[in-house]
């Protein structure tokens, strides 16, 4: 049936697409990451953000909001599109300068705050800043990956954005998370 093949045809083009931008989203988040941490270490700064800091980013970005961006619904586009060819690789040219400008920028960005912050605040506090630009400016990104309008919403990725940033929220103002990440505890009422 000429429909049977028309819609596994676009079917394997979302699944392909959706592999991409997970993969896309996860290397650019880790690329801020790392730039991060080897620019301070360049620079001779005290590390903008400690080990168990970067093992909460990388539990709640790389989880559900990677996954939600991984079962994304089909665009109505994707199937006019030329079919790929199959020999290119999985992350091209043009997903390299995307992966390596916005991870150098969101890296650069959060090490200027850093250095500025610690001017005027102690370390505790400018790592906790940093800390949590560094969650929210990941799941901006994940929209930006996506790419698409708000119309076609995917409902799984916004409910995995807000998750993370509730837990994001809660690991900074529960006391008890505040020891267990480092951060400067919020004064008493």
């Amino acid at each position: 049936n000429f429909t049977t093949l028309v819609n596994a045809i676009e079917e394997g083009r979302v699944i392909y697409k959706n592999i991409v931008n997970a993969v896309i989203y996860l290397l650019t988040g880790n690329l801020s990451e790392l730039a991060l941490i080897f620019f301070a270490a360049l620079l001779g700064i005290p590390a903008p953000l400690l080990p168990t800091q970067i093992l909460w980013i990388n539990l709640v970005t790389d989880s559900l909001p990677a996954l939600a961006l991984a079962s994304d619904s089909k665009s109505t586009t994707l199937i006019h599109e030329k079919p790929r060819n199959h020999k290119l690789p999985l992350i091209n040219r043009r997903s390299l300068i995307f992966i390596s400008s916005v991870g150098l920028t969101v890296a650069i960005s959060l090490l200027v705050s850093f250095v500025f912050l610690q001017k005027f605040t102690s370390l505790t506090f400018s790592r906790t800043v940093v800390f949590n630009l560094m969650v929210v400016l990941q799941m901006l990104v994940v929209f930006v990956i996506r790419g698409r309008s708000l119309k076609s919403l995917n409902k799984f990725l916004l409910g995995s954005v807000v998750i993370t940033l509730l837990a994001q929220i809660a690991i900074s103002t529960i006391p008890f998370f505040q020891n267990i990440l480092v951060y400067l505890p919020l004064p008493p009422h």
